[in-house]
């Protein structure tokens, strides 16, 4: 089965997307990724979703022009398939997600019309995988272990760093969870003090120093310490919490270089507090994510994990696919009417996840329906 899955993230630069050969024989699934790629937002569009997601509130109309901007760039994305496929998956775009939702009762929403995509492909796709995981009393993400499970070995720990960083543990029991910001903090720092996206391969952060005293304030984040199952997003880490670093460092006189080196030591210890704390001796630590090729964060991860520490693509899978690749599963997993969430969103019950939005079935997949 051909799968087109693509993946809008917390970093909101843009779409990556893979297209999967996914088979199966006696239980055991194997996946070969047979091309995969990235579509960068226009800047109208990044700034609109940005807009959108940053501040907490938004108006219906620029919502609308968001969700039906991302039908949009993921017809765009699609034009650049070389193969037929048989379904898409898209994950959605979260527009907000209560980390709190256990004790509160709130929910997340998804963003990104899928019904351009199906004419365009003249195929089904699944989405709003979060939902289903919801109602059953989970937090709806992380949702990657259930795909992770079936790309790594047991035993490992998996690291996605992206705009917020979590980890997937593949023990006896697959759980995982956010451990707090990944690229996000980083890249809003970038943007805001020296009018780049990012600190490309950290370069910056390695010419500079870490603030220990800004450091410590920022490691006693609460989400940080606060233990598993837990989830969090732009809410938690986006512009505001940026402004704050920014605003208590101008007050000690901490350069603008030494914020980049400070909050990317917080990325670094924040996951490795996590590790140590509820990684139950994992080994080795996979990275995979856009924080997998900056090097500052890798390099720190492998001087002061005490294991092996690897990258994603010595498994085959390149880390900037890693998290197309297990949704594209976790969509194999649902068209197949087996349970694609895990133990590591809280839910009661392990179950399929995503509704189909149908445009003309394959074989193959009527053979699933």
């Amino acid at each position: 089965m051909k799968i087109f899955s693509v993946m809008s993230g917390t970093s909101t630069d843009g779409l990556t997307w893979a297209c999967l050969d996914v088979r199966e024989s006696r239980g055991i699934v194997s996946v070969r990724v047979l091309q995969k790629g990235n579509r960068r937002f226009d800047s109208s569009l990044k700034s609109l979703l940005l807009s959108v997601t940053n501040g907490g509130s938004a108006s219906l109309s620029s919502i609308c022009d968001a969700h039906w901007g991302l039908g949009n760039a993921l017809v765009a994305a699609s034009r650049s398939l070389r193969h037929e496929v048989d379904f898409a998956v898209f994950s959605g775009h979260t527009l907000y997600h209560d980390e709190q939702m256990s004790r509160t009762g709130g929910g997340t929403l998804q963003i990104g019309a899928v019904e351009p995509l199906a004419l365009s492909l003249g195929r089904p796709v699944l989405t709003d995988l979060r939902y289903a995981d919801v109602a059953a009393g989970g937090m709806g993400a992380p949702l990657v272990p259930g795909g992770d499970s079936l790309l790594f070995p047991r035993g490992s720990a998996v690291l996605n760093i992206g705009g917020i960083a979590n980890i997937t543990l593949l023990g006896k029991k697959v759980s995982g969870f956010d451990t707090g910001p990944g690229n996000m903090l980083i890249d809003g720092a970038m943007q805001r003090l020296f009018g780049k996206e990012m600190d490309r391969n950290g370069r910056l952060a390695a010419s500079g120093k870490c603030d220990e005293r800004l450091l410590r304030k920022l490691m006693s984040d609460t989400f940080v310490k606060s233990s598993p199952p837990k989830t969090c997003g732009r809410e938690r880490y986006g512009s505001g919490y940026v402004d704050k670093v920014i605003s208590a460092a101008a007050k000690t006189g901490t350069s603008d270089r030494d914020v980049i080196t400070t909050l990317s030591e917080f990325t670094v210890k924040s996951i490795l507090y996590n590790l140590k704390k509820y990684g139950g001796g994992a080994d080795p630590l996979i990275i995979a994510g856009g924080g997998a090729y900056n090097r500052y964060l890798t390099d720190g991860l492998r001087s002061r994990f005490g294991g092996t520490v690897c990258i994603s693509s010595d498994y085959g899978i390149a880390p900037d696919v890693r998290e197309a690749a297990a949704f594209g599963l976790l969509g194999y997993l649902s068209l197949q009417k087996r349970p694609a969430n895990t133990a590591a969103t809280g839910a009661r019950s392990y179950i399929p996840l995503g509704r189909i939005t149908a445009s003309g079935f394959s074989k193959e997949l009527r053979r699933c329906l």
